[in-house]
């Protein structure tokens, strides 16, 4: 920048911007990795297993937020009144599509690449799943505003990379599917009971936007979100095998960014809450030999733990053999069965689905059963306030001098947002920030702040000793007894 004092917004945003999209080909072409498109096949870093490197996690991070806040730059108010009022027709077209099984009838690369016409898509539709032909070009022709379709030529639409998700036989789509309809439940009730006075101190999973909403549908039998998922077994199903596809969400981020190789020796990893195990058995994959006396502990719910035995027996058979593993079927909010020192308690999205009453109950239950020695790590969101950042401090040019001083090699170190981006990144966060809204219109909770965290856990008998930042939506925070 030539004289950075008469800089404007815009002008302070395109820099960032640039100096990100130089930063991310190059670390991709370091990588050996292709460049991004939009073309109808996944990137290599659309894998879970694969992290990005310190500077290109940075150099993405930038990017969606200073060209998601040049559009808040120019775009004019009267098409952000009219986007915001509709989003949720974005929903309805995105749960038609995977509804009806659009992606199947696309039949070779050469027809993803070019497209079909809607008439032939239709006719190819699953009986009970077709469709009026022209209403189902306004959704694909809705979606490609956002780059899911493309319409090659009019009528004719051809699936991008972001649709290859938007199918049931994704476990993240499994996932988004029963997460969307509760979400819309949930929105209707949102004000009403956000401004409902008697709900203010209540915290209870019973009383939820989610539970009010349902409630005016005249599902009044409905206890809470979780009852609502069981009453339906194909929705239950979609759910659990979408817990299953969530336990690779940050994985990798989460096996790299916090030191492993580290843990003493003869330690115990309980994993409370595990589900299958799904995390808790690729880190005992990641130290297998590195850490030859560690064991892993699962603990939940029966029908989980049975789950377990067969998912640890297919994916790490070794453990099973070596004595390695153990399972166990424990409800998290009475006092933990393991008490020896050198524990670790690991609880991987547990304290987002509940209020903080039961998120202290939770903490309190492992603390009367913590050894000196024993640690508790809470793989959690950590959201970031929306505090603007400093000019003086983070100002584009030193975003750049900072870009090349990470080492990709050293441990991760995430970098202060750069002006004019907000401290929080805004538009590269805004999904843990809509989850945080997600978990108290579903089930009255929260993802936390630093500060609500600390408040919980000082409630608790335990203290902060670091928190690990990782390259994903996840940070591991790591707590010791008082």
């Amino acid at each position: 920048m030539e004289d950075i004092a008469n800089d404007t917004p815009l002008t302070t945003l395109l820099s960032l911007l640039t100096t990100s999209i130089h930063t991310i080909e190059a670390e991709l072409k370091a990588a050996n990795m292709p460049p991004f498109t939009l073309e109808p096949k996944f990137h290599p870093l659309d894998s879970l297993d694969v992290v990005p490197t310190p500077r290109l996690y940075e150099a993405r991070r930038v990017a969606m937020a200073a060209s998601n806040m040049i559009k808040a730059l120019v775009q004019d108010i009267g098409t952000v009144m009219m986007d915001k009022s509709t989003q949720s027709l974005d929903q309805a077209a995105y749960i038609l599509t995977a509804d009806i099984r659009i992606l199947d009838v696309f039949r070779t690369d050469e027809e993803k690449a070019n497209g079909l016409h809607v008439d032939e898509i239709v006719a190819r539709l699953p009986v009970g799943k077709k469709v009026d032909p022209e209403k189902l070009a306004r959704c694909l022709r809705l979606l490609s505003t956002e780059h899911w379709w493309s319409e090659p030529s009019p009528g004719v639409f051809a699936p991008l990379r972001w649709a290859l998700i938007n199918t049931p036989d994704s476990s993240l789509w499994a996932r988004a599917d029963p997460v969307s309809y509760g979400a819309l439940i949930g929105s209707v009730a949102f004000t009403e009971h956000m401004t409902d006075p008697t709900k203010f101190d209540d915290d209870s999973i019973d009383t939820s936007p989610f539970v009010r909403g349902i409630h005016r549908m005249g599902m009044t039998h409905i206890k809470n979100w979780w009852d609502w998922l069981a009453y339906d077994p194909d929705r239950l199903e979609r759910f659990a095998r979408s817990m299953e596809g969530s336990g690779y969400l940050n994985l990798s981020a989460i096996k790299v960014d916090y030191p492993w190789e580290s843990l003493p020796p003869n330690t115990t990893f309980v994993d409370v809450g595990a589900g299958q195990g799904t995390v808790s058995m690729h880190i005992m994959k990641h130290v297998y030999d590195k850490v030859p006396t560690l064991k892993v502990v699962l603990q939940d719910r029966p029908q989980h733990i049975e789950q377990g035995k067969k998912f640890w027996a297919q994916e790490l058979p070794a453990a099973l053999k070596d004595g390695r593993v153990a399972f166990e079927v424990h409800d998290f909010f009475e006092d933990n069965p393991r008490k020896e020192p050198n524990t670790i308690y690991w609880f991987r999205f547990v304290m987002h689905d509940w209020a903080d009453s039961y998120a202290i109950k939770i903490l309190k239950a492992v603390r009367a059963s913590c050894h000196p020695t024993s640690r508790v790590l809470l793989g959690e969101t950590v959201l970031l306030e929306a505090i603007p950042s400093s000019p003086e401090e983070s100002a584009a040019v030193n975003f750049e001098n900072d870009l090349r001083s990470i080492n990709n090699n050293s441990p991760y170190k995430p970098l202060k947002a750069p002006y004019p981006i907000p401290q929080n990144y805004a538009f590269a966060t805004k999904a843990t920030a809509r989850y945080d809204m997600l978990m108290y219109s579903l089930v009255n909770a929260l993802e936390r702040t630093m500060s609500n965290f600390e408040k919980i856990i000082s409630q608790s008998g335990f203290k902060v000793d670091r928190v690990y930042p990782t390259r994903g939506t996840s940070s591991i925070i790591e707590l010791v007894p008082v």
